[in-house]
């Protein structure tokens, strides 16, 4: 059973024609249009020294380890801990080295990683419709969504969405590959590197064995053994290098339960429009290949973050491999639209402006605003600089206590030159899992003579972004003003 789309008539395009071409120039420039006016904001926000996250300040300590070649992996008694794989620390630590601080280096990779993973899914989609405006729609959603409502990973010095240009690069190869009817095991070995940079991204390579294993289980049963061969070898080594901390550090100690789930469930109403416009799709083309194979890649991701969400402090990025698998399906979808229950009652064309229409609309109509917020509010612009003196002051305030401090905003204490010794959330889920008390805690900070600092100043990316809420704010001050004038 074939993957891809053999011939131009199986992506199930339109016919070529002025109209059909202005209407498509309108689509992709309204989309990128959006996608450049939410980017404004985590690319203007990335200069600020701030905490924009709390792995922020963790993952720029760890790469400062990486690269001077100290303890990347603490033991058990330690208060610190690091349950993710190396090869990002390794690689940001040494970027640092050349390009400046790891904290920069980790926003701006974030970023190319960014745009790497569009190009992916306007690969992804070409292999598997032919269809170049399909790939330009869904890669340019997947870049909308992801700037408008994962902010926390966008811009920030975390490791996630680079991990997932790795995956997804390895994903495209696989497909072309399968195309050629060539082995799939360099790209399978690629996602096994993928996943020795962020462990989470389960299910990217889940839904491609699956698929592999179904439409041709003799071809690929070799190279999937191959590559979990690899994978288990690779964390040998790691346990080899550094020890059996490693294997003891990246089986954290985490709370788990339902509850976890329903406090993140809800984050799922952002690409819920994409969802139903790409199953409504799939559901009517459900005997194509492209149909059977996002099902597979929807579904998967669907899973893995309801799976991963049942762990406490699992956040966003969870649903990273989900969105990727839709921004995939939203550009076939758009490509096949013809096969759609819709297209056949409304047409071609008008069931694509509605498609679009609906992505757009969900993107926009929300009160959280921030790039409006940009252009418009002087004083939310000030707000940064603000935040950024309040921590180079604090800093100060730090760089003058003896001996290891550990700061609620772990930027600050990296910028006053005090070494990471207390890691919360490793305190948080020991509590959590009453391994230890609240008070036992403070006693091992006692006994270890580690002064805590918390953040007096706002230090931290905590702005208020409702537009309404500023609206009312601005009327409230000019109404003032005018009773002054008047």
């Amino acid at each position: 059973m074939a993957i891809i789309a053999t011939s131009p008539e199986s992506s199930v395009e339109t016919a070529p024609g002025a109209t059909a071409s202005v209407r498509s120039l309108i689509y992709v420039v309204l989309l990128a249009s959006l996608a450049a006016y939410f980017l404004a904001w985590p690319i203007w926000r990335a200069q600020f020294l701030v905490e924009i996250w709390p792995t922020e300040g963790w993952n720029a300590y760890l790469q400062d380890a990486a690269a001077t070649g100290r303890r990347l992996y603490p033991s058990a008694d330690d208060l610190t801990g690091n349950n993710y794989p190396p090869l990002s620390f390794y690689a940001v630590g040494y970027l640092g080295k050349i390009f400046g601080d790891n904290l920069f280096v980790g926003r701006a990779l974030s970023i190319v990683a960014l745009f790497c993973v569009a190009g992916e899914i306007f690969l992804a989609v070409r292999v598997l419709t032919i269809s170049t405006l399909g790939g330009f729609i869904g890669a340019l959603w997947y870049v909308a969504i992801m700037a408008r409502n994962s902010t926390t990973y966008v811009g920030t010095n975390d490791p996630q969405i680079a991990g997932e240009a790795i995956m997804g690069a390895a994903l495209v190869w696989l497909l072309s590959r399968y195309q050629e009817q060539k082995s799939p095991l360099p790209p399978l070995l690629l996602m096994v590197l993928a996943g020795f940079w962020k462990h989470n991204m389960i299910a990217i390579p889940i839904a491609t064995i699956a698929w592999l294993l179904y439409t041709n289980a003799r071809q690929a049963a070799f190279p999937v053994l191959i590559s979990a061969v690899a994978a288990m070898a690779a964390v040998g080594v790691c346990a080899a290098v550094f020890g059996s901390d490693f294997l003891w550090d990246m089986l954290a100690v985490r709370q788990y339960g339902w509850s976890n789930v329903l406090g993140n469930v809800g984050h799922l109403q952002w690409s819920a429009a994409a969802f139903v416009i790409w199953l409504l799709w799939a559901i009517s083309d459900r005997h194509s290949s492209a149909a059977r194979f996002t099902m597979l890649l929807v579904g998967t991701g669907l899973f893995a973050c309801i799976l991963q969400w049942f762990g406490h402090g699992v956040s966003g990025n969870a649903e990273f491999d989900l969105i990727i698998g839709l921004g995939i399906g939203i550009g076939v979808a758009f490509a096949r639209i013809r096969t759609s229950w819709l297209a056949n009652r409304i047409g071609v064309d008008r069931a694509r402006d509605v498609l679009i229409a609906i992505l757009l609309l969900r993107l926009v109509l929300v009160d959280r605003q921030e790039t409006a917020l940009l252009l418009l509010s002087p004083d939310f612009r000030a707000a940064l600089h603000d935040r950024q003196t309040a921590l180079l002051k604090e800093a100060v305030i730090v760089s003058k206590i003896d001996g290891d401090v550990a700061c609620s905003n772990k930027v600050v204490c990296r910028v006053a030159g005090k070494r990471f010794i207390v890691d919360e959330f490793k305190m948080e889920e020991l509590v959590a899992t009453g391994r230890v008390t609240t008070a036992a805690v403070a006693a091992m900070l006692a006994n270890r003579r580690i002064t805590s600092f918390v953040n007096a100043a706002p230090t931290r990316i905590n702005i208020d972004t409702s537009f309404s809420s500023w609206l009312v704010k601005r009327s409230i001050a000019q109404r003032g003003v005018a009773d002054v004038l008047f």
